[in-house]
């Protein structure tokens, strides 16, 4: 199907909106779910253990977010890895 979502990442908020400008700048639709945000709005605050926030992609773009996620993630260790 390609409106299918699929979830190319789950952790912090913040994160979740970098990713998010990431992918807006290279043309891919995304969505991200706040579920500490959705919690409040229903009236109740859950206990997020996993990440408070999800991005998901259209599955004719998941591969293309995960070339530029993986590469973001080469691009901090190698920095990382520099300042050590």
């Amino acid at each position: 199907m390609e409106n299918e979502l699929k979830k190319v990442y789950t952790g912090s908020y913040m994160n979740a909106e970098f990713i998010g400008s990431v992918l807006d700048q290279n043309d891919i639709r995304f969505l991200i779910r706040n579920y500490q945000q959705e919690g409040l709005l229903a009236g109740w605050a859950a206990n997020v253990i996993k990440g408070d926030a999800s991005v998901y992609v259209f599955s004719e773009d998941y591969n293309k977010a995960m070339l530029l996620l993986d590469d973001i993630n080469a691009t901090d260790i190698e920095e990382d890895e520099t300042n050590s």
